[in-house]
């Protein structure tokens, strides 16, 4: 959701605004009602879906001991001191796009939100915009900046905890908000924080509560685009998927050693979908992956449905 431009910058905007609300909400749940149109025939939309309950997904993550912790990319994220976690984002985008984490800083009273960080991850095989690395996701969004923000910090590479980070910051003079957009890559994402507030000072206390952040594990599959292509697939059976929609469903898949497909993420597809494309990806086989001659464990991603348009950069 970071690829993007005024629109997005509104929407952040609005979710600052509604923060405080939202946490009051949080703390009195009592409070919180659903309502439920009279006369509406409600449909359960398209949602994540996984083929077993033990291979970690993205947007899995928790916290624990005062951290985030995410075990898909091997990411811990120790939580500033005083700051809450916040109610949980959307589910996955059909483009790829995760809200893994969102956590704030209140005043003394709890009625004003001081800062917000927003972890996200952007996954390079579904974007719907042609970025294939963080500086060109932070490039992207240097571009998607109006005249009516300045910027503080042009797009450039910064190392923290020995890794290497896209940077950018901007801020909106007229609201007195600050941005600060950190993003770095792991497994064809890129994992985004963007930490926003009015006071500078507690941003930067944030920021350096990065030095302890962790990313990325020797024991991730080797991550590649497009392997599942007619060149190394084997034997494959395409998906009934019946009911006809007109929505995109991504897929990444694990492929073992022999070439199975050993596990199955669909990022949003509706219920009998996932268990059509399951059912199919269960039956395919593949050339085993080679890292130095020997086969090893890979992940690739794959569309089925309606094939996403890609939207052309300007300038690009």
């Amino acid at each position: 959701m970071l690829l993007l431009g005024r629109r997005t910058f509104s929407l952040l905007v609005m979710m600052w605004l509604c923060l405080p609300a939202a946490t009051a909400q949080s703390r009195n749940p009592q409070h919180a009602q659903t309502v439920v149109p009279k006369g509406v025939i409600l449909i359960k939309g398209a949602e994540p879906a996984s083929s077993d309950s033990t291979t970690p997904l993205p947007e899995a993550g928790s916290v624990v001991d005062g951290r985030y912790r995410n075990a898909y990319f091997g990411l811990t994220y120790p939580i500033p001191q005083g700051w809450t976690e916040q109610p949980a984002g959307p589910p996955p985008s059909d483009g790829g796009s995760y809200v893994l984490a969102q956590f704030a800083l209140s005043d003394s009273k709890q009625q004003r939100v001081r800062a917000h960080v927003l972890v996200t991850a952007q996954d390079f095989f579904f974007s719907p915009r042609p970025v294939a690395n963080p500086a060109e996701l932070v490039a992207a969004l240097r571009r998607g900046v109006g005249p009516d923000y300045e910027i503080e910090r042009e797009p450039g590479e910064v190392k923290i905890a020995g890794r290497t980070f896209a940077r950018f910051a901007y801020k909106s003079p007229l609201a007195g908000l600050h941005w600060l957009i950190l993003s770095t890559g792991a497994r064809c994402h890129a994992v985004t924080f963007t930490f926003t507030g009015t006071d500078t000072t507690v941003l930067d206390d944030a920021v350096r509560a990065m030095n302890g952040f962790a990313l990325g594990s020797d024991n991730d599959p080797k991550c590649i685009t497009d392997y599942a292509t007619s060149e190394n697939v084997i034997e494959k059976v395409d998906p009934h998927l019946g009911t006809r929609r007109f929505n995109t469903i991504p897929v990444r898949i694990i492929i073992d050693r022999e070439g199975r497909i050993r596990h199955i993420h669909l990022l949003a597809a509706f219920s009998d979908q996932s268990t059509a494309i399951m059912a199919a990806l269960r039956q395919w086989r593949l050339k085993p992956y080679l890292r130095d001659g020997k086969p090893t464990e890979v992940e690739t991603g794959l569309v089925f449905g309606v094939p996403r348009s890609v939207v052309r950069i300007s300038g690009r």
